[in-house]
């Protein structure tokens, strides 16, 4: 019998908010364990990194039973694609125009996710019947520019994705409510924090990738702030860690990746839009993570890679 259960995908898992803890990820930092510290009860920590709403439903419920008090649950980002579309939008104007994979997100978001999530809620208030749940939303990720020195996220597309992340939360809230759940609203709090702001609560890309696009440990932290305002909890003081069960979970949908400038694709491409394909793939390299190369001489071959993506966003006639 526990108490409290945290379930869900990354965003509750706390990737981004620290170091792993282990295959789910499950960082201190994430608001399952300030919320932990809060109820000062056992805890089963049961979110995982990748996690969608049949993982949800097939590993992370059995933690449930009638005598849990309180559940918090953020679900439905990889049930629509979240990671993939992505690393789609990342990619340079020669491999990719990502407008049709935001646009099949969004039809999964609006024709699939609400069932989806009805039938999830439904059986959480079947397993513990008198909990207080609260469903979560997600933030923007974006600032009105990509800043990134090995991605290529153009206005449109940042637009596309931000206005995606709205959408999402809505429908989330709309079945969540309904549902006679509690739902915290991010969005307001993220604002000015998303990523190439000044302040970003946001990881950009980042190592290890898995992380990249995930919340720092700020904007865990206002996960934290809202989610217990949300169960009407006090922050608790610093002090004994709580205890917190790891349940074993899983989840099924990939990590970012970033665009594999220099494989053979990705040169055919360039070449067949007018580049010089090995010049490309000694550019990429340069601005690859591991690459031993100085902070100017990855700007410099950003910069060039950067001008080469909208040279071919003009002759593709792809909104830069």
């Amino acid at each position: 019998m526990t108490a409290y259960v945290a379930l869900g995908d990354s965003y509750a898992a706390g990737v981004g908010g620290g170091d792993r803890v282990d295959t789910c990820w499950r960082a201190d930092r994430g608001y399952p364990v300030q919320v932990a510290r809060a109820t000062r009860t056992p805890t089963a920590y049961a979110a995982c990194i990748g996690a969608t709403v049949d993982d949800v439903r097939a590993v992370q419920l059995d933690a449930l039973d009638e005598a849990t008090r309180w559940v918090t649950l953020t679900v439905g980002g990889n049930d629509v694609g979240f990671t993939p579309v992505l690393v789609a939008a990342a990619e340079p104007a020669w491999l990719n125009d990502s407008r049709d994979d935001i646009e099949r997100a969004l039809r999964t978001l609006r024709e699939d996710l609400p069932g989806s999530l009805r039938g999830l809620y439904a059986e959480v208030r079947d397993r513990a019947p008198d909990a207080t749940v609260v469903v979560t939303g997600y933030p923007r990720l974006f600032s009105s520019e990509d800043c990134q020195l090995a991605t290529f996220f153009t206005g449109t597309e940042i637009a596309m994705l931000n206005d995606a992340a709205v959408e999402l939360s809505g429908v989330v809230r709309t079945e969540a409510e309904a549902a006679g759940f509690g739902f915290v609203d991010v969005l307001d709090a993220f604002v000015g924090h998303a990523i190439c702001a000044d302040e970003e609560w946001v990881h950009g890309v980042s190592l290890p990738l898995a992380q990249s696009f995930h919340p720092r440990p700020a904007g865990h932290d206002a996960y934290s702030r809202a989610v217990l305002a949300g169960l009407r909890l006090e922050a608790a003081e610093e002090g004994d860690p709580p205890v917190v069960t790891r349940v074993p979970s899983r989840g099924s949908a990939p990590v970012f990746r970033l665009p594999r400038l220099r494989s053979a694709r990705s040169r055919e491409e360039a070449a067949r839009w007018g580049l010089d394909a090995d010049r490309m793939a000694d550019l990429a390299r340069t601005v690859e993570p591991m690459t031993p190369s100085t902070p100017a001489q990855e700007q410099e071959a950003a910069d060039e890679l950067h001008a080469m993506h909208r040279a071919v966003l003009e002759r593709r006639g792809i909104p830069s």
